[in-house]
């Protein structure tokens, strides 16, 4: 254990509802049993979950109130591959409520073969079993603001139709439901919370530049943080836990190198490898059989209010039987930037960009269409004026005055025929890595390298599962999927990459030569540090990562409130 005898202990009589910022540390330090890195969903989810428990919490979040340049510019980092990988500083908010603000609100849990070990897939296997998250994932459905735990469309929709497309489901493509929070920002929605516990402590533009171990590097003993004049205090606990995301986590552990060469949690060499994102793109074109009022593809409500929207995904024996990664697909929008569409809405939508509210689809903003292609937009627009005026107003009521918002924009098709958007696991690949950077940001840290990479098993698993869902639309007689291997292969390639899920470089692991850090999520050989992301998850599953982030952070303040 770290000591805890320099500086000056947080005690709750020194408890302010005032934020606090790093000029409010005194010289001498601080010291509390539990220092958290990061005001994102994870950092503020374990700061409010322990001081419930009375736990002293310091909770230091490097940004302020609100996003801005200046505060961004700090996650600029390098990339071996600018084309496929976005820009570092993009899907990221440095700021009170981390990435939650900016956050689209899917909540998925992975599924149960996720954390299987899967031999057609390296690398696969957590250890941990899936029955461990039950009741976390319930309460992270809770924190999150999504409701109840139910996927199945029979459990989540009682009464409604189940099958996205009647007669489709079977033993390799099932209806399965997604669940969306408000979204939630979580500083907005738990600030106050914290701000009024005596047992939390909230630091704003309190970067973290350090992590201090002893000197045999088995504890941390203080953390450095920096001022914006070059000063800096110290931060002492009984246990630290890292929360910035898995790209500033893996940044500041392989950065803290000072007692261990090749940064902390790094003995076994897998700190910063395997960097996993998922893969979703819109490719191919859907069409099904029957009446269109027949397919389910809207956004639907519980009984809470909740929206639910229904997808198609391929099931545990799919994917055992043809080798296949976690895949799941959703009927989308046409793609916008093509006037041939003749529809008002997307016309409107690829004229005014901030219309655009799917996240991972903006890329169509940016394809040129030329003067003659704009004119079409604005034909099209102009000879349906009363449907852009009806979905104005509908989008307005359900989007920009609504608490609960319609998370994106989805339109039915008079032809039943819908573009397909995939979104599916990528495997663990040992050279698909972060590492740092030449280049130093202001404060002196290493800027981060980015060398994403796809593996073949990504691609080819992709054409199998895309084969798979065509055949079975055509044995059920519901449908055709039209669809080309060279644009699919071609999209994986350059537009994949989800850019706000960043997996797997702080691997989870029983045996300290395969991961980072152990089923505690404590670091290798450091008793008093652990990581609360989904940089800890050694496989990145189908679902959207912010739920199993919660859960796992959950079963962390578990035992860091109830230790043995």
């Amino acid at each position: 254990m770290g000591s805890r005898t320099v500086g000056r202990r947080c005690g709750r009589k020194e408890r302010s509802s005032v934020l606090a910022s790093f000029a409010d540390i005194p010289d001498r330090g601080l010291s509390c049993d539990v220092a958290i890195v990061g005001a994102g969903a994870a950092g503020l989810t374990l700061a409010r979950t322990l001081a419930a428990e009375g736990v002293d919490v310091v909770l230091l979040e490097a940004g302020g109130d609100k996003k801005t340049n200046a505060s961004q510019e700090f996650y600029r980092g390098e990339l071996v591959d600018p084309v496929r990988h976005p820009h570092t500083h993009n899907y990221r908010v440095r700021a009170l409520g981390g990435t939650s603000t900016i956050w689209g609100g899917r909540a998925i849990p992975l599924d149960p073969i996720d954390l299987e070990e899967r031999p057609w897939v390296p690398g696969s296997g957590w250890p941990i079993a899936y029955a461990e998250l039950g009741a976390d994932y319930s309460m992270a459905l809770k924190a999150a603001e999504a409701g109840l735990p139910a996927y199945a469309p029979a459990d989540a929709l009682p009464g409604e139709q189940e099958e996205l497309a009647p007669g489709l489901d079977g033993d390799y493509v099932r209806t399965t439901v997604e669940r969306f929070s408000r979204p939630t920002n979580f500083w907005r929605r738990y600030g106050a919370e914290l701000a009024r516990s005596e047992s939390a402590k909230v630091f704003r533009n309190a970067p973290v530049t350090r992590i201090q171990l002893s000197a045999d590097g088995n504890s941390v003993e203080w953390l450095d943080v920096a001022g914006p004049d070059g000063a800096r205090r110290r931060i002492t606990a009984r246990n630290y836990v890292l929360a910035l995301g898995g790209l500033e986590t893996t940044r500041l552990l392989l950065a803290s190198n000072d007692v261990r060469r090749d940064g902390i949690g790094n003995d076994s060499g897998q700190l910063g490898r395997n960097y996993m994102s998922h893969l979703c793109e819109t490719v191919g074109t859907v069409t099904f059989t029957g009446p269109p009022e027949g397919i389910a593809y809207d956004y639907a409500q519980d009984g809470d209010g909740i929206y639910l929207r229904r997808r198609l995904w391929l099931t545990d024996r799919a994917q055992r039987e043809h080798g296949l990664l976690n895949t799941t697909f959703r009927t989308h929008l046409p793609e916008p930037g093509d006037p041939g569409h003749g529809d008002a809405v997307l016309s409107a939508m690829f004229l005014v960009k901030d219309m655009v509210l799917y996240e991972y689809s903006r890329k169509f903003v940016d394809k040129p269409v030329g003067w003659a292609g704009r004119a079409r937009h604005v034909s099209n627009i102009v000879r349906q004026p009363l449907r852009l005026a009806r979905f104005g107003t509908n989008w307005l009521r359900k989007r920009t005055f609504a608490d609960r918002k319609l998370p994106s924009v989805v339109l039915g098709s008079a032809a039943n025929s819908y573009a397909l958007e995939f979104h599916a696991e990528q495997a663990p690949n040992p050279d698909s890595r972060l590492t740092l950077s030449a280049e130093r940001d202001a404060l002196g840290m290493p800027r981060l390298k980015v060398d994403w990479r796809i593996t073949d098993l990504d691609i080819e698993s992709l054409e199998k599962s895309y084969a798979l869902l065509a055949a079975e639309l055509e044995r059920t007689g519901t449908g055709r999927l039209d669809f080309d291997r060279e644009k699919l292969r071609e999209r994986a390639h350059r537009h994949g990459i989800v850019g706000g899920h960043h997996i797997g470089t702080t691997r989870m692991a029983a045996d300290p030569r395969q991961g980072v850090v152990d089923t505690d999520l404590r670091v290798h050989g450091v008793g008093n540090l652990y990581v609360a992301s989904s940089s800890v998850f050694p496989t990145s599953g189908q679902a959207n990562p912010t739920l199993t982030i919660l859960a796992l952070t959950l079963r962390l303040a578990r035992h860091l409130s109830h230790p043995g």
